[in-house]
């Protein structure tokens, strides 16, 4: 069986990298010129390993089972943070302790849990009877996470995967969250897959005796299709047959995050930190890497359209580069070197992952995520994976989803 997957990133390397491994050839297309989608590992100073940053995804958190599974079956190791993701120090707003602010989102799950369909997590904060600045520091965290504003975010966002406040452990691929995506393209190639890079996809056509996928220099057929690209990428395809009307209308409710993250070098080390801007919907963090050394760097990042607005990212990283330093005196930056990333601006996202927002309704997951006609086509990518939607562990766990089900359907042999 010939396949071809759309996109290589997380959920389109590893479905690819399941189909090959059952016998079946497979042809990646990919429209950026590397692999790893929204998963980019960077040297924030050529030369320098110590300095690997991620522009994109991050953190390995609890759960992330099948990324653990990925990892050793490619080698690759785990390297702790120190810090803790859970755990952030809050600043700028009315005083406040990190404690006050757990407890606030211990006590909105739980409402959340019990709580009506449909209502906003604004409207759920604002029947909390606690302080008033623990709810401030509360919704300006899960807005920064969630990528929208609280009044549209649902209820629900309270009880998400990460949205723990205990100091609990994380952690980052040591070298490089983005090698998972090479040594599975590697491994492709090893099997006789192709992945071809700098080739956007215009359509997907399918009739009785396969797929056609249309490109902008020509068409590649097969059996069937993997389509792996972001949620906002997805809306704007061409499909023949049309996608049902009841999944296309849960795409189109599906929310679109808005997020950012800066990177700015230090002079030299710090102590492990994590520290949030309350006012400005972003956080901050310092942390170790494979060496088991902190970085000598300050990462960061933001959410909302009107927090990155504020902040001036569409100029460049200088307006957020200094309110950084305002944040963290403590650190010894080199403001004029900070390096800005965007997605929602990036032709091949448009979004930095899936929101859950008021607009979502019960039974769009099973919708995004269900295959197209008689299972020629399926769908992947993190806003397919339910709750672990919008990480790295749901984008593989798509992945995996997307090739059994497809090899379920069409056969498992070579």
């Amino acid at each position: 069986m010939r396949v071809i997957v759309i996109g290589a990133g997380f959920a389109g390397l590893l479905a690819g990298w399941r189909v090959a491994q059952a016998g079946h050839q497979v042809q990646v297309l990919e429209a950026r010129d590397r692999v790893g989608g929204r998963v980019w590992s960077q040297e924030l100073e050529p030369g320098n390993p110590r300095t690997v940053i991620e522009r994109g995804a991050e953190f390995v958190l609890d759960g992330y089972d099948v990324l653990g599974a990925v990892l050793a079956e490619l080698g690759l190791k785990l390297a702790g943070t120190t810090m803790s993701y859970y755990q952030r120090e809050p600043r700028g707003g009315a005083p406040v302790t990190a404690a006050e602010v757990a407890r606030c989102a211990a006590e909105l799950a739980a409402l959340a849990a019990g709580g009506p369909a449909g209502i906003s997590l604004a409207g759920l904060a604002a029947a909390w009877p606690g302080s008033p600045a623990a709810r401030a520091a509360y919704l300006s965290r899960v807005e920064l996470t969630g990528g929208v504003p609280a009044d549209e975010l649902a209820a629900a966002a309270a009880a998400d995967v990460t949205a723990g406040f205990e100091p609990r452990p994380s952690w980052r691929v040591a070298g490089g969250n983005q090698q998972i995506a090479r040594l599975l393209a590697q491994r492709l190639a090893g099997r006789g897959g192709l992945v071809r890079l700098g080739t956007p996809v215009q359509a997907v056509h399918e009739d009785t005796g396969g797929v056609r996928v249309l490109t902008g220099d020509g068409e590649v057929s097969g059996e069937a299709v993997i389509v792996a690209v972001p949620m906002a990428v997805l809306r704007e395809l061409d499909f023949t047959p049309p996608v049902a009307g009841p999944v296309r209308a849960a795409w189109q409710r599906a929310g679109l995050a808005h997020n950012a993250k800066l990177h700015i070098p230090m002079a030299r080390p710090a102590a492990a930190s994590a520290v949030h801007s309350v006012p400005g919907r972003y956080w901050t963090w310092t942390a170790t890497d494979g060496s088991g050394q902190v970085q000598p760097v300050l990462h960061a990042f933001g959410g909302t359209a009107a927090a990155l607005a504020a902040l001036g990212v569409a100029a460049g990283p200088a307006a957020w580069a200094a309110s950084v330093a305002q944040l963290r005196p403590d650190l010894p930056l080199d403001t004029g070197r900070a390096l800005l990333t965007t997605w929602n601006d990036d032709p091949w996202a448009r979004e930095s992952y899936t929101a859950l927002t008021t607009a979502v309704e019960p039974g769009d997951a099973a919708l995004i995520a269900a295959p197209a006609a008689a299972g020629r086509v399926q769908f992947a990518g993190e806003h397919t994976a339910g709750d672990w939607a919008g990480l790295m562990e749901g984008a593989l766990r798509s992945g995996e989803r997307a090739a059994a089900a497809l090899l379920a359907v069409r056969g498992s042999g070579g």
